[in-house]
């Protein structure tokens, strides 16, 4: 079409140069119009009303043309300054200009990617010369081009593929104005990188129309007319002059509005495959009714026999319903008129502006007066005959609707004379007035409201049209769903009439003058959550913004939000003991609730990460980020295990991971709003706001205050955790003071201890968070506590409201839901409810594995089995648990020891910034294998992980001596089993199997001295055995409980990184009692470099030589004790398997007794204690190696000082002893 444009070049301004324009117009809305003309079908499904309006002040100027969304922003082609404005629209009410994007040239055009790679189609200051595609940053802050690549003469229209592939544009190729000069039209394939940066010159393509120029290869019924200033060279590519462009798939569709046709484009190669003519409407049709004049004095829509409406789109658009692409064109229509040359005519003035009179005999001769036809423009080139010298037929310019068309180009639809009836139904005293002055009937001779722009939106199922009228002005919304037989929904108009502006009326409340570009933003991309419809008026210079009433969408809105906390890289499903359900399951459970309702975010209430299995512990955790965003995590919360390696490896590494390109260190994936810097200014992102289905959900992310207790300190040296209610209130305060969100979810990385959900009314940390959130915070998703509830929690200062309250559990098991309803129109909370959904129950995993994820999850396996293959320390000797095939749980184990010892050293060394432990306590189920010396000792991290796979926390808890009782006695099952606990070197008890139950623990010590009751202990133990598993639920009843965060893997790994050499935890930490009682041991030391060994009490009452302390498998072990009174009697037991040795005589009178203990050929190697005992006196105990048959026993053992002096063998008493095995039933 003839450009309106002041073509501005830039003199000044290198080519490509952006220029920052200052923002200095303040937010419009006085041209929102208080009482808009509007028309709407019975029962209309829709609603538009104007909710703000940015002016630039220019009248008439082409200073607001096409518009383009991206986020928050709006890109406005302003063709006064040559420029596009970028304008915050994120309060529609009061948008601001935030800059402009200009190079040298006029702006046309503009399209945006998903990613924020924008272009613009940029006019060269001469216009026919061949004009440029310009590329910009569409995310940054100030204007940023990337690059430009030349394109054909005048880019008119420029979009992008909906697969990011292409950008494609069409080059109008207008006339010079004095016709001079005619360039070719042609449509430029330009292939774009998949990075947010500009493409190359050579990946610019121009798809030309040089196959047409052949006799006959043209299509008949495409229009090629007027002068041809190159006259042979290439004259029909010079005459097609393409408009706009829709793109399908791999398929553009291209008007060609003067040539009235559509030219298909094929986009992998770049060319044009077809033109499809599209005729003309018949206007002697009472649907095609129209009003030719605007001197008849009144609305006629009339039909006439013999005139056509030549349809000349301009805009394009195009959908899909039942398998087929349909073409969407708003029939504008357009008349060439460059230089001398001018095509259009008034049919009263074609005998002398024409090429000749209406034929005498066609119907049309009688109506040339002025209230017939005689005002009415039409072309002077169709419908003459040359042979009679007159015209049979009159052709005016497009056709005063908008058509469906197939993209063979059949027509489907026209809307026939409806626009001009319901124009007239809205403002019938402004009847066809056009844009610059307001009047009756003005336009009816030439295009009457002239549709230029149009855009197509999905609304609840249905297909909608919108439609923009250039001079009249307003929106009309018609439903398309069927192409068949389209509806008319809907028109208002933005404009006050009284305000004739060319007449000297105010420009600033006139309205909208002259829509062009259209954009229809869907819910889920408005910054109010609801659709809109964005509008530049070329005449008026406004941007204006329309809210959409869809009036077919549910009072109410359901979303969910799926929550998992505490994940800790649980990858692999272990569905046998309902540990995890596994990442690939978790995705899978995911994408099935996604399914069922697209209105679904994810989200993690922290701890994805650390404390994780060896899979990912491995890996640092990267498998475990890429399996959640492979589930498509939206968001979480930082826990404190997200800072295990430290602050500066969360923003330097693990966000990055998660949020590709992401160096800020602010993130979605990291939400903590009360870790501060040094500075006291938030160290990380507080909140995000996710837009669903129209609703603003806020999340605020706060992590446990504990963190600095749980992680090593250098790693968060500056950083500071302060209280998470006042943050999570200062926070929520902050949304709803700024209105930007609807409902808000706290995620705090804190829990009860307990799934008891009256325990929300106590004192805890969280229970104390939980009651005192703001009311404005609508639920709260917990973690850390490792629990499983969903409660309805009180609010201080809200009587009788509540709110939900949920922890899902752990690693992986349990989705947490919060189902929330939302009022559509009002933004209201109407309902939300939480509650959980078990993911594995029963050892039966309860979703399909999602397969992108488990491939991931088995990448991660395998490369952790070859670095399994590691080694992270060496033993001295096999260390094993009991029983002779090492599933014994029943008797004392020194793998289960030497845990406990590792445990205690986790939670006591140096580095350990917690309360130290002092006490460490094992669970014989935790121990999974056994660690058998091959070669030299080695120990591989897959040796230490398969020992123990749970990948547990090491958990510290406060236990009275009456506690740690009620433990030990527990190892006693009603059913007469026995689950024998390992403990850690310095603290021993004695026992009695025979007692009666809850009596069978005779006494206790810790480091030599007897525990009483009342005394306590910070203990140690794996979170499972913490939270009362295998039946110890006296442990649940502890205090201060706290999880270190240490992973029970990785605390061995670490072990036996600051040991050279591990021994055998030695037996006897737990020993019978004798007759009449007697204290034990303290326990013996832990295990670590050297031999292990156990010491006596500073009172040891006899000396005990075993040799060497090494026997064969089937040898006999001879055993001297000396120091004893003359016939004092000792009884000995051989451990784990308790062996009871009988027959052992009396002390000779020298206090010395010696006997020999026969090996069975079935103990199992390793680790062995024997423990010698006298009524009345603290068992001592000596560790005692068995080896395997025929090998030969190493000589020169030695003990830790403090244990017994071994002296030399005394006189072996003749004959073996007889030997007893007390087996206890096997759990």
């Amino acid at each position: 079409m003839p450009s309106l444009r002041r073509p501005v070049a830039f003199g000044a301004v290198a080519a490509l140069a952006c220029t920052l324009a200052v923002a200095a117009v303040a937010p419009a809305t006085a041209a929102v119009v208080p009482s808009p003309p509007s028309y709407s079908a019975d029962g209309a499904a829709l609603g538009l009303s104007a909710i703000g309006s940015f002016e630039t002040g220019f009248f008439d100027e082409s200073a607001a043309e096409i518009v383009h969304a991206y986020g928050d922003r709006l890109y406005v082609v302003n063709a006064q300054a040559g420029a596009v404005d970028v304008l915050d629209f994120s309060n529609p009410a009061a948008m601001k200009k935030l800059y402009s994007l200009s190079a040298e040239g006029v702006a046309n055009s503009v399209a945006i990617r998903s990613d924020g790679l924008g272009v613009i189609a940029l006019e060269a200051s001469v216009k026919s010369d061949p004009g440029e595609l310009v590329f910009f940053d569409a995310n940054a802050d100030v204007p940023t081009i990337l690059g430009s690549v030349t394109v054909g003469a005048l880019p008119d229209m420029v979009t992008i593929s909906a697969d990011g592939g292409y950008a494609v544009a069409a080059n109008e190729g207008e006339p010079a104005a004095d016709f001079s000069i005619d360039p070719e039209g042609s449509i430029a394939v330009v292939s774009l990188p998949a990075t947010l940066t500009a493409p190359a010159q050579d990946a610019a393509r121009i798809a030309d129309f040089h196959a047409y120029e052949a006799p006959g290869a043209l299509p008949a019924g495409v229009r090629v007319f007027g002068p041809t200033p190159h006259g042979a060279d290439r004259p029909i590519s010079r005459n097609l002059e393409p408009e706009y462009i829709t793109v399908d798939g791999g398929i553009a569709y291209a008007t060609l509005q003067e040539n009235n046709a559509i030219a298909v484009i094929d986009l992998a190669s770049a060319s044009v495959t077809d033109i499809h003519p599209l005729g003309a409407k018949d206007l002697s049709l009472a649907k095609n009714a129209l009003d030719a004049s605007d001197k008849d004095g009144g609305y006629n829509l009339r039909t006439y026999p013999n005139l056509h409406g030549l349809y000349m789109p301009d805009s394009i658009d195009s959908y899909t319903t039942g398998g087929e692409t349909y073409l969407v064109t708003a029939n504008e229509g357009d008349a060439r008129e460059w230089g001398s040359y001018t095509e259009g005519v008034r049919v009263k003035s074609l005998s002398k502006s024409g090429k000749g009179p209406i034929c005498t005999g066609s119907p049309l001769a009688g109506l040339t007066a002025d209230k017939d036809l005689g005002r009415l423009n039409v072309t002077r080139e169709d419908g003459f005959d040359s042979a009679a010298g007159c015209y049979t037929d009159l052709y005016a310019f497009g056709g005063r609707s908008f058509s469906i068309w197939s993209t063979t180009g059949t027509q489907i639809w026209d809307s026939g004379s409806s626009f001009e009836e319901i124009t007239h139904a809205a403002e019938p005293e402004f009847f066809n007035s056009n844009h610059t002055v307001s009047g009756f009937d003005g336009r009816s001779d030439d295009k009457g409201p002239e549709p230029e722009g149009i855009t197509i939106g999905k609304l609840s199922g249905r297909t909608y049209a919108f439609i923009g009228f250039e001079r009249v002005g307003g929106i009309a919304a018609y439903d398309i769903t069927d192409p068949t037989s389209p509806t008319f929904v809907t028109y208002l108009n933005n404009r006050d009439f009284a305000q004739s502006v060319e007449d000297g009326g105010n420009l600033a409340t006139a309205g909208d003058l002259g829509p062009e570009g259209l954009e229809f933003i869907a819910a889920a991309d408005s910054p109010t959550g609801t659709p809109l419809l964005a509008v530049g008026n070329e005449v008026s210079g406004t941007t204006t913004l329309f809210e959409i009433d869809d009036r077919l969408a549910p009072r109410t809105t359901d979303i969910q939000v799926l929550t998992i906390n505490d994940f800790h890289g649980r990858l692999a499903a272990e569905p046998s003991r309902d540990t995890a359900a596994g990442a690939a399951v978790l995705a899978g459970a995911v994408k099935q609730f996604r399914a069922t309702n697209p209105n679904t975010l994810f989200v993690s209430a922290g701890d994805n990460i650390g404390a994780s299995t060896f899979d990912s512990f491995i890996a640092k955790d990267t498998p475990t980020i890429d399996a959640l965003k492979s589930a498509t995590l939206d968001l979480s919360a930082v826990g404190n295990h997200e800072f295990d390696r430290g602050f500066a490896d969360l923003t330097g590494r693990v966000i990055p991971r998660y949020d590709a390109g992401n160096t800020t260190g602010k993130s979605d994936y990291a939400l903590g709003a009360n870790v501060y810097d040094a500075t006291g200014a938030p160290a990380l992102k507080e909140y995000t706001v996710k837009t669903v289905d129209g609703v603003r959900v806020a999340f605020i992310g706060t992590v446990t205050e504990t963190t600095p207790q749980k992680v090593t300190p250098s790693g968060i040296q500056g950083l500071t955790f302060g209280s998470q209610l006042t943050a999570a209130n200062r926070v929520a305060a902050k949304i709803t003071a700024a209105d930007e969100a609807d409902v808000i979810v706290l995620l705090a990385h804190e829990g009860l201890g307990t799934s008891d959900c009256s325990q929300l009314t106590g004192d805890s940390v969280f229970a104390k968070l939980a009651r005192g959130a703001s009311p404005e915070i609508d639920a709260i998703v917990s973690a850390d506590s490792h629990q499983k509830y969903s409660c309805q929690g009180t609010i201080d200062g809200a009587p009788g409201k509540t709110r939900p309250v949920i922890q899902a559990h752990q690693y992986g098991t349990t989705l947490g839901k919060l189902d929330i309803e939302v009022d559509t129109r009002t933004k209201d909370l109407v309902s939300i409810t939480g509650s959980l959904v078990p993911l594995v129950s029963g050892g039966t995993l309860a979703f399909p594995a999602d397969a992108p994820t488990a491939k991931i999850v088995k990448d991660a396996v395998d490369s952790a089995a070859v670095e399994g293959q590691k080694v992270v320390g060496k033993i001295s000797a096999d260390i094993t648990r009991g029983g002779t095939n090492g599933s014994r749980r029943d008797v004392e184990s020194s793998l289960s020891n030497l845990l406990s010892d590792v445990y205690l050293w986790a939670t006591s060394n140096a580095s350990y910034a917690g309360t130290k432990a002092q006490i460490g306590i094992m669970n014989p189920g935790g121990v999974r294998a056994d660690l058998v010396k091959t070669g030299d000792g080695s120990v591989t991290y897959r040796d230490v992980a398969t020992v123990q796979p749970f990948a547990n926390t090491l958990v510290t808890v406060t236990l009275t001596g009456a506690q740690l009782r009620s433990i030990l006695e527990e190892q006693w099952r009603a059913d007469g089993s026995k689950l024998h606990l390992g403990v850690s070197g310095g603290f021993a008890y004695t026992y009695d199997p025979a007692a009666a139950a809850g009596s069978r623990i005779k006494a206790m010590t810790f480091q030599g001295r007897t525990i009483a009751s009342t005394d306590t202990f910070t203990v140690v133990t794996n979170s499972f055995l913490a939270a009362g598993g295998d039946a110890f639920t006296t442990f649940a009843a502890g205090t201060n409980r706290a999880d270190t965060g240490q992973v029970d893997l990785q605390a061995s790994v670490e072990y036996f990184a600051a040991h050279a050499l591990v021994d055998p935890a030695p037996l006897g930490r737990s020993a019978l009692a004798t007759t009449g009682g007697g204290e034990p041991g303290n326990g013996g030391t832990g295990g670590g470099t050297g031999n292990g060994g156990s010491a006596t009490p500073a009172t040891a009452w006899a000396t005990i030589d075993v040799g060497s302390g090494r026997v064969a498998q089937g040898d006999s072990l001879t055993v001297t004790v000396s120091g004893l009174k003359p016939g004092q009697q000792i009884a000995a037991t051989l451990h784990s398997d308790p062996i009871v040795v009988t027959g052992i005589p009396a002390a000779d009178a020298a206090g010395k007794v010696t006997f020999r203990v026969a090996v069975p050929t079935n103990l199992p190697v390793g680790a062995h204690t024997l423990v010698v005992e006298s009524a009345g006196l603290a068992a001592i105990s000596v560790p005692v190696q068995v080896v395997a048959a025929g090998s030969l026993p190493a000589t020169g053992g030695t003990f830790p000082i403090g244990f017994v002096t071994v002296l030399g063998l005394g006189t072996l008493l003749a004959g073996a002893l007889v030997l007893a095995r007390r087996w206890a039933a096997t759990a």
